[in-house]
């Protein structure tokens, strides 16, 4: 049974209207690319079921047992950050902290924004622990993009040699930015959010950014460990993918690439399942720019890794939802 009085713990949105206008603006932008893309190569989508033929060989096997062995890895490594960081407010057994990523990651796959992670991952916690939860989410959500854009700042410099575009130039110089920004917010994390209490705006959010400062320096190099596994994890898989789909370039520039993906994937905004795919196709295929490559292999692995990793954990996660559901567990 929902209470009310829990609202307050849920961070404020863009309206629901202009959020709708933006998310559907977005998608759209993001299938006329598609469409120009494969118009270009002179391809079109039914090409997708025979690249999808490639995978169904006996020589893949093994490959395939690796990309569905990283599935488990990899949200066991989400799964044990959120654990380390929950544990600081309510202990969470690891079973159940890996049920509630699960949770959290179908409902964010059904929600804008990806809101509904966080429902799902507060849902076993009681609920005086719920705004501590969010704040918690966020800086777990913090740590994984500041390794994201370590290891995106490494990958450009793998590939710099391959004429990179002004644009990537650009966001490499913004990256460079952004690392040491980070940086300073976390050794002077106590310092800013005495800074930022002094302005009325933020006071709403002051239980989540509290959340930045109530852990020691041993608990978040355990949680970048984990974080740093999980991504490594996700990006060998991708690279697997690709040597699947016969994507005929060295392993460090198909690792670089995989790792560029990955960024753009978290630089731009999550806003459906449908953008988080696209985002994922696009930026694979500007990369692959640079090397003489088939795109729709490219495309086709990006969209199976998507499947694997994301639709497959989404399903089980949903199983495991409405067996919480059905039991009358709150949610909120």
């Amino acid at each position: 049974m929902q209470d009310n009085d829990e609202s307050n713990a849920k961070p404020k949105f863009l309206p629901e209207k202009l959020f709708l206008i933006i998310k559907w603006i977005f998608v759209l932008i993001l299938g006329v690319i598609l469409y120009r893309i494969f118009q270009q190569k002179q391809q079109n989508y039914s090409d997708l079921l025979t690249e999808f033929s490639k995978i169904f060989n006996a020589k893949n096997l093994f490959k395939l047992s690796l990309v569905f062995t990283f599935i488990i890895v990899n949200w066991a490594c989400e799964a044990k950050k959120w654990q380390i960081l929950i544990n600081k407010f309510e202990k969470l057994t690891f079973i159940d902290a890996y049920q509630s990523v699960l949770v959290g990651l179908t409902l964010g796959f059904v929600t804008p924004a990806n809101l509904g992670d966080f429902a799902g991952r507060i849902m076993n916690l009681q609920k005086k622990n719920r705004s501590e939860g969010i704040g918690t989410i966020l800086l777990g959500n913090g740590i994984q993009f500041y390794v994201t854009l370590t290891f995106g700042i490494i990958a450009y410099l793998l590939i710099w040699t391959n004429n990179l575009t002004i644009f990537d130039q650009i966001i490499f110089g913004l990256l460079i930015c952004c690392f040491f920004l980070g940086l300073i917010v976390f050794y002077k994390r106590t310092k800013i959010l005495i800074f930022f209490n002094r302005f009325t705006w933020i006071k709403p959010y002051e239980t989540y950014l509290k959340a930045l400062t109530l852990f020691e320096n041993k608990v978040f190099i355990k949680v970048f460990i984990w974080t740093t596994l999980r991504f490594l994890t996700y990006s060998l898989q991708f690279v697997i993918m690709l040597q699947i789909f016969q994507i005929n370039v060295k392993f460090i520039d198909l690792w670089a690439i995989s790792c560029l993906v990955l960024l753009f994937k978290t630089l731009f905004p999550s806003i459906n399942f449908l953008s988080d795919l696209g985002v994922r196709q696009i930026s694979a295929l500007h990369f692959f720019s640079f090397y003489s490559v088939n795109i729709l292999s490219v495309i086709t692995a990006t969209f199976a890794l998507w499947i694997i990793n994301i639709l497959l954990p989404v399903l089980v996660g949903s199983i495991l939802f409405l067996r919480i559901k059905n039991n009358n567990k709150s949610i909120l």
